[in-house]
């Protein structure tokens, strides 16, 4: 007969520690070099800026997904990753300085109407970008002699507006990750069940601003890269490569934690079991938004929405080939290989899929992003060069680097799991059947 637990914290070590100040500095002197590096070696700032929003949109949504993974537990009452929820909400909370991080992205565009990312801050982005001389020629007509698309989108994409949108995006996250991660670290000291309530009250209509925001936000900030492109299941993609890639980065980093000997007893191979299962259940999610965005833009074979996609599936640019690897290596692989409940239980393995899976997340906002800089400059993959890849990956290192510096600075001597929280005896009793 299993035997039950008490709902008591045993695990020797709860926090980093003397862990959070080795890590710091090293991470953070390791995201600024990184970031440097990948300027000098872009030669370019335009590329360096496509590519800089391609990690800062990893980040982002990895961020985002945290918190809709705390924001769903309180509103469903769930139990059995209570134990797991503290790392979220850590992570939730980094939504905070990432609004820091996006100053690279607003700046330029708000003092001094770079348009080298973003079309639309400057007249002419209706004309393909190869046609620089006609562009050229719209960018000094006023606005009333723009074309009719121009006119009738500029209310909305403006640098002005896109900027209050943003504060607006970084203040609902930030609030809410703050209200959840607050009143949890209050609840370690006090152990009062109210705040439980609180949180869960909260978490209501929480869920709703957060789903408007998540909308909004994936069009402004990827979608109107391509400013006459549109898609109705574009915020739904957004959501499920933002939740998918939290879930592996949340089970990576307590897999991780256990190695170093922190909170080694109170996540348990069930608890791994089931965010498998959770992830495998939203790789299937994944595709099955992708090939419905994918399957209506190709039924319809309407010119303004169909470009985006031939652009991104043509073989002779070099795209084609990144969206063979991304429907393999995204849908397919881990559709196969997380099947099985041996696999989801086994935790190198489950280690292993993590990785794989945020790879795939980063390859897939690559897929989304740098496309649209080829268009700009009239080039393929094939004008990517050893200097390049090695400026992306540069990129990559140095936001992650910036982005671990700023959860241990977060972490610091929190504990890594919720204390007293009345649900506690449920995830330590937790046992999937």
């Amino acid at each position: 007969m299993h035997s039950t637990r008490p709902a008591k914290i045993t695990s020797p070590i709860v926090n980093l520690g003397e862990l959070q100040s080795r890590l710091t500095p090293l991470a953070l002197i390791v995201g600024a070099v990184g970031l440097v590096a990948s300027l000098v070696l872009a030669f370019n700032f335009q590329r360096f800026s496509f590519i800089y929003l391609v990690n800062f949109a990893f980040c982002l949504t990895m961020c985002i997904g945290c918190l809709f993974f705390v924001t769903i537990s309180h509103l469903t009452r769930a139990g059995w990753n209570v134990t797991l929820r503290r790392i979220a909400e850590l992570y939730a909370m980094c939504l905070v300085p990432l609004a820091i991080l996006f100053l690279p992205i607003l700046l330029p565009l708000l003092f001094i109407g770079y348009d080298g990312l973003y079309t639309w801050s400057a007249g002419g982005w209706s004309v393909h970008t190869g046609d620089a001389e006609l562009r050229t020629q719209l960018q000094n007509l006023a606005h009333d002699k723009l074309p009719p698309l121009e006119q009738l989108k500029a209310a909305y994409l403006n640098s002005g507006f896109f900027a209050i949108r943003w504060v607006v995006y970084f203040c609902i996250w930030g609030t809410m990750g703050w209200f959840f991660l607050s009143r949890s670290l209050k609840q370690d000291q006090s152990g009062d069940k109210h705040l439980t309530s609180k949180m869960q009250a909260f978490s209501a209509p929480a869920m709703i601003v957060f789903a408007v925001s998540i909308v909004f936000s994936s069009m402004d900030l990827l979608m109107s890269l391509e400013a006459l492109w549109f898609s109705t299941m574009f915020p739904v993609y957004f959501f499920a490569g933002s939740v998918l890639s939290a879930l592996a980065l949340i089970t990576l980093t307590s897999l991780l934690l256990q190695r170093t000997g922190r909170i080694t007893d109170e996540v348990t191979t069930e608890h791994y079991h089931d965010m498998g299962k959770l992830m495998f259940g939203f790789v299937i999610f994944w595709g099955y938004i992708a090939f419905s965005q994918f399957m209506l833009i190709w039924y319809a074979n309407i010119p303004e929405e169909t470009f985006w996609f031939r652009y991104r599936i043509d073989w002779t640019n070099g795209w084609g080939l990144l969206s063979l690897v991304l429907l393999v290596g995204h849908l397919f692989i881990p559709f196969l290989a997380m099947m099985g409940r041996t696999m989801r239980r086994n935790r190198t393995f489950l280690f292993g899929a993590c990785i794989w899976l945020l790879v795939m997340h980063w390859i897939d906002l690559y897929w989304l992003v740098m496309p649209q800089y080829s268009r700009a400059t009239m080039e393929g993959t094939s004008a990517m060069g050893f200097i390049s890849i090695i400026s992306d990956l540069a990129c990559l290192i140095g936001m992650l680097g910036l982005f671990f510096g700023i959860f241990c600075l977060i972490t610091r001597d929190k504990p890594l799991v919720a204390m007293q929280d009345p649900r506690l005896g449920e995830a330590l009793n937790h046992e999937v059947h």
